[in-house]
């Protein structure tokens, strides 16, 4: 299982060739990959068309979706935003 950082998807998805976008091409076809639950929120909202959200979508959504947050991150994320109010969460 291969983890593909938001910087290669964002080169693949605008159509870019580098190295890592011609590489993460490759792999589609023939390795596992794996996002980051983060990632896929990241690259998702960079979308302006909804043709072009749901493509994305499709596609990032058949990987495998890993939690990058473990538990003491959200419970520390939860005592930040009691101090801070809601607006931490936003």
């Amino acid at each position: 299982m291969i983890l593909i950082n938001s910087s290669v998807w964002i080169d693949y998805f605008n159509s870019l060739d580098t190295q890592q976008t011609s590489k993460l091409d490759m792999l589609l076809d023939v390795e596992p990959l794996g996002i980051g639950d983060l990632i896929l929120i990241e690259i998702l909202q960079g979308f302006r068309l909804d043709k072009d959200y749901e493509t994305a979508k499709q596609l990032l959504t058949s990987l495998s979706i890993f939690n990058m947050l473990n538990m003491e991150s959200r419970l520390n994320r939860l005592i930040i935003s009691g101090i801070c109010g809601n607006e931490a969460l936003q």
